[in-house]
């Protein structure tokens, strides 16, 4: 299942990779932002609170203690609220932490000439309100102690608060409260617009990249299929970056060297079977003068045998050579005729469908053509089926001969491999007509495989690509 969602393309695979890249980028560098910001916010804003509380203080020290709650309901507002009682609103000394430590030390920088008795510093946590009650307050800021003092930072007003508690010389409390400011959004939309954008880019030209390097490696791809199937592909464009332009200068090189030597090979197969022609015909002349007819009947069977072999070889050679142009094929018609040309043979396929092939006509009946004598010769039968595949055309042949031993099926594919150990014309060819078979199925870009039936007989399956 996990295969079948991952892309199976390289330019689709980069595309992947730099948008995951790009964005698990943005998602590091935004952490990491945002918590240095964080903490640069967080230091700026206990300072601030430490000004404020520092001047607050000063101002109420100096100011006659009947004047204090109202002076302090007056001066409290939504970041800063301030109330003068005759309790602390912090049960107990907290210990201090990082964020509780840096406000007393700033505090006790700040307030100078106004002597405290007691300063504490409480992180409060969030405390559910009454009805109305829409931000954090201490127990201490309910309606009922002091209406005027209800007021918080309204982007906080349900977060957690600083508590400060500090004694005055005359034993009253001076307490006040501001938002903490803890955290702030890890993104925005301008921030997302540019991710997106930067996004874009990236791929846009990430895209282009591949393109320029995938696209001579799709031409390369296409041109070694071609050759594999026994095409004549032209030399592919030594062009874009250096690993691409040496990876095709390559490929040009070996597919000149293919072709020199295989036109190398059928050269010298047809000097060779052209030479041996001359002292065959002489041979057959004077086997023809001969009076012993049994003898001379032997002669004449080991000339028809050699001359077999030697067209058995041109064949083959000519067959790798390929000079045959590609044309439509309709398959089932071409199975057709060259079962009507082995009377026992038959022929089974599906009547309401087209099957449609491109390939060398007079290849493939060479090919088939030898399946289905194999199949006579040894099998007694030759039962032909053509069927069709998702991708690929199947067409089978079944014989009811003794088969083939499993640890020899690989070797009836080589040239001049037989099974009859006798080498006799009568009982079988020359060895080549499966391996023909094999190079002409290998050209059209198909396969080819042998197995032992289990009732009994041989079956041979090719494959051959649609279209």
């Amino acid at each position: 299942m996990l295969k079948k969602l991952l892309p199976g393309s390289m330019l689709t695979w980069f595309a992947l990779t730099l948008c995951v890249g790009v964005g698990m980028s943005w998602v590091a560098i935004s952490l990491f932002h945002v918590i240095s910001r964080d903490q640069a916010v967080a230091a700026l804003e206990d300072l601030r609170a430490a000004e404020r509380i520092a001047s607050a203080a000063h101002l109420l020290d100096n100011t006659s203690p009947v004047l204090r709650p109202a002076l302090a309901q007056a001066i409290s507002g939504s970041s800063l609220a301030v109330n003068a009682s005759s309790a602390s609103v912090t049960d107990r000394a907290v210990p201090p932490d990082r964020r509780t430590s840096r406000l007393l030390e700033v505090l006790s920088a700040r307030l100078g000439s106004v002597q405290a008795r007691e300063l504490r510093v409480d992180y409060a946590k969030p405390i559910v309100q009454p009805a109305k009650q829409h931000f954090w307050l201490p127990t201490f800021w309910s309606p009922e102690r002091s209406e005027g003092t209800n007021r918080l930072l309204s982007l906080q007003e349900e977060g957690p608060a600083f508590v400060v508690s500090m004694q005055l010389m005359d034993g009253s409390w001076l307490n006040f409260a501001f938002a903490s400011v803890e955290t702030l959004p890890l993104s925005t939309w301008p921030l997302m617009i540019g991710l997106i954008a930067a996004i874009l880019i990236v791929l846009t030209l990430g895209v282009m990249a591949a393109r320029l390097l995938t696209r001579p490696l799709a031409r390369l791809a296409t041109a070694a299929e071609a050759l594999g199937r026994g095409g004549a592909p032209p030399d592919v464009p030594e062009a874009g970056l250096v690993e691409v332009r040496r990876a095709a200068r390559a490929f040009n090189e070996m597919r000149r060297a293919i072709k020199r030597m295989i036109e190398d090979r059928t050269l010298m197969v047809a000097a060779i079977s052209h030479d041996l022609r001359t002292p065959i015909t002489r041979l057959r002349l004077r086997a023809e003068f001969i009076d012993d007819t049994e003898q001379q009947n032997k002669m004449l069977a080991d000339l028809d045998q050699m001359e077999a072999i030697i067209n058995s070889t041109l064949g083959f050679t000519r067959e790798e050579g390929n000079p045959e142009p590609i044309s439509e094929i309709k398959l089932s018609s071409l199975l057709g005729d060259v079962v009507a040309a082995h009377p026992p043979a038959s022929f089974e396929k599906p009547t309401s469908q087209e099957f449609i092939i491109h390939g060398r006509i007079v290849a493939l009946r060479r090919c088939f053509d030898n399946l289905i004598t194999n199949a006579l010769r040894y099998g007694r039968s030759a039962r032909v089926k053509l069927g069709a595949g998702e991708r690929q055309f199947v067409v089978t042949v079944e014989d009811d001969g003794p088969g083939i031993p499993p640890e020899r099926i690989d070797d009836v594919f080589r040239p001049f491999v037989r099974l009859e150990p006798s080498r006799n014309r009568d009982s079988g060819g020359a060895g080549l007509g499966l391996t023909i078979a094999r190079t002409v199925i290998l050209s059209h870009g198909g396969t080819i495989r042998l197995e032992n039936r289990k009732e009994g007989g041989l079956r041979v399956t090719v494959e051959l690509p649609k279209g």
